[in-house]
């Protein structure tokens, strides 16, 4: 009988090698597309949330169906959908090598470095957030140039960007949604923003930018979301063209250091307003009676400002106002007495600081929403209402510093749960709550 032959250990040694080859052959030998996302993995060190993307899953378009990848129905990857997966690090330059991508979206992660200029690669690159991140440096100056002409939506808010805001960015023709917010953005708006036509939202707020609004902002005719809140902006006024946009929902210019004049509103056309912030600056004039047409309006914050005059009856009869703040400012007359009738959703109205009389109107209440009004160091006068002391979704009542009179209502904080605050002082009202 023949002796088995023993393999000599030269021999398991050159067959281990030969199956580590074979191996790496096989890895190397992935589809392109494949291969780049192991890469990508690689370079983030491997995280948990990308432990399913794997060389042992070789077949061809095995990686389409990995998680956070889409493909097209050529097997192209043109998805990755990366939010909240934990990702630590730069966006690796393979990210490049994927010819296809239409939407990459790596939001509240950790990516850090810089703005990755590989991304100029992906000439059909449509959808591109990379917010809530820690990404740094200077916005480059031909990102207009470099990212694809199809480019729709770019979102780099919440980030650490610095310098200017390029004026390249204006060549994105397509561009629908432009978001730098929470930044550290610096200088002055680039004028050339009027370019893009197809702009939806431009969200550039909490920044440092300079100089004055541009009065080109009014040519956006498609915008319908204009957010530049928080900036220092030189001392100046709402550009009168942006009250001409048909299209605008919403406007938020708080904290600004806008001063110069009245608020011009010639050639009003917003009409599909829904949020008007222009607070914390220093406005004058009257508030336009135009506000108070504004059919869609849920939002009006004008307080720490110094408007004058009186408030406009028809805020009264505003069908879907929720939220009004005029505090701080140097108003007079009466508020209007039909607040809250008409507007079912009214949930807060702040006027305190200001030079208003009469009484306070009795329908605040009754769309069954509301939950504070502060209205202290004012002039009202009468009786505290019975619909407003029988509120019982009320949870701030301040009415200090008034010339209130009458009784107490004996409703005033019995059977409502939710009241917190509740302050009457410095009135000329009897009676005690019970």
């Amino acid at each position: 009988m023949a002796t088995p032959h023993r393999a000599s250990p030269n021999c398991v040694l050159l067959l281990l090698v030969a199956c580590l080859l074979h191996h790496r052959v096989a890895v190397e030998s992935l589809p392109d597309e494949a291969g780049l996302l192991l890469q990508i993995k690689r370079a983030w060190g491997d995280p948990p949330a990308l432990a399913a993307w794997s060389a042992d899953a070789s077949a061809a378009g095995a990686h389409c169906r990995w998680p956070y990848v889409g493909c097209d129905s050529a097997g192209s990857v043109i998805k990755l959908a990366l939010a909240s997966a934990n990702i630590i690090g730069a966006i690796p330059d393979a990210v490049g090598g994927l010819s296809s991508l239409t939407h990459l979206d790596v939001s509240s992660n950790s990516i850090t470095g810089v703005f990755p200029t590989a991304l100029y690669h992906c000439h059909s690159l449509r959808y591109l957030n990379m917010s809530w991140n820690d990404i740094g440096g200077e916005l480059p100056g031909d990102i207009g140039n470099g990212l694809g002409a199809n480019m729709s939506t770019l979102d780099l808010t919440f980030n650490n960007f610095n310098g200017t805001i390029p004026a390249s960015l204006s060549r994105l023709r397509d561009l629908q949604h432009l978001a730098l917010g929470w930044n550290h953005l610096s200088g002055s708006i680039p004028k050339s923003m009027s370019k893009l036509q197809n702009l939806r939202s431009l969200m550039l707020q909490e920044n440092s930018l300079a100089g004055t609004i541009p009065a080109e902002l009014g040519k956006l005719t498609s915008l319908q979301e204009l957010g530049l809140a928080n900036s220092p902006f030189d001392a100046g006024t709402i550009p009168p063209g942006i009250w001409g946009l048909k299209k605008l929902r919403g406007l938020s210019l708080c904290e600004n250091q806008l001063t110069a004049g009245d608020v011009v509103v010639d050639g009003f056309a917003a009409m599909s307003l829904r949020m008007i912030d222009v607070s914390d600056n220093n406005l004058t004039g009257i508030i336009p009676e135009v506000f108070g047409h504004l059919r869609n309006l849920t939002y009006l914050l004008l307080f720490n400002n110094n408007f004058s005059g009186k408030i406009p009856v028809s805020i009264g009869l505003l069908p879907l106002l929720r939220i009004l703040s005029l505090s701080s400012n140097r108003l007079t007359g009466t508020l209007p007495q039909e607040l809250g009738k008409h507007s079912l959703g009214l949930s807060y109205v702040y006027v305190e600081d200001n030079n208003l009389t009469g009484q306070i109107p009795q329908w605040l209440c009754a769309g069954g929403q509301f939950e504070q009004l502060g209205a202290s160091n004012n002039l009202l006068n009468g009786s505290i209402p019975v619909g407003l002391a029988r509120c019982h979704t009320l949870q701030y009542l301040d009415l200090h510093s008034n010339q209130l009179t009458g009784d107490i209502p004996g409703s005033l904080g019995y059977d409502m749960p939710l009241l917190q605050t509740l302050n009457l002082a410095n009135n000329e009202l009897s009676g005690s709550i019970c």
